[in-house]
């Protein structure tokens, strides 16, 4: 999967590894056998609307270095984002640590170090960490952090 900005919008496109192996079967029996899909996006899906709405709940600002401090609903969040991805990055991505917690309570929620400590641990917190990760990854360049709210 690819997050990138283009067109004026935010846009995933869905790759062919990304898919099931049965998910696979299907669309080459669906569309025959001699299509690119190894090369092209099997879909590119426009989440600019969803993007938008999702920083209205997530506040950050730098804290330099490449750390990312902010809040997001009832949680807070710091992050470790770099200007391109890599190899200890979720997903190959820019971000290589990323902790999110009650404020409340202070009770961890999510914790990747250039790995997973702890996973989200159900649907709600699925949800919290792909938007927190789409944000992320949208960030511009650290010389323009002076960008975020």
């Amino acid at each position: 999967m690819i997050v990138e900005k283009r067109d004026g919008g935010l846009w995933v496109d869905i790759l062919w590894d990304d898919l099931s192996s049965k998910t696979q079967k299907q669309l080459l029996k669906l569309m025959g056998e001699n299509g690119n899909f190894d090369v092209v996006p099997v879909a590119s899906i426009n989440v600019s609307s969803a993007k938008e709405n999702s920083t209205e709940r997530i506040s950050a600002k730098s804290i330099g270095n490449g750390w990312i401090d902010g809040t997001v609903d009832d949680f807070r969040f710091q992050a470790k984002v770099y200007d391109t991805g890599s190899k200890f990055g979720i997903d190959n991505g820019r971000v290589s640590k990323l902790a999110v917690w009650n404020r409340q309570t202070s009770a961890d929620l999510i914790n990747y170090d250039r790995g997973w400590d702890k996973k989200p641990a159900n649907d709600e917190q699925r949800a919290l960490f792909q938007e927190l990760l789409s944000y992320l990854e949208g960030l511009p360049p650290e010389e323009r952090w002076d960008e975020l709210s």
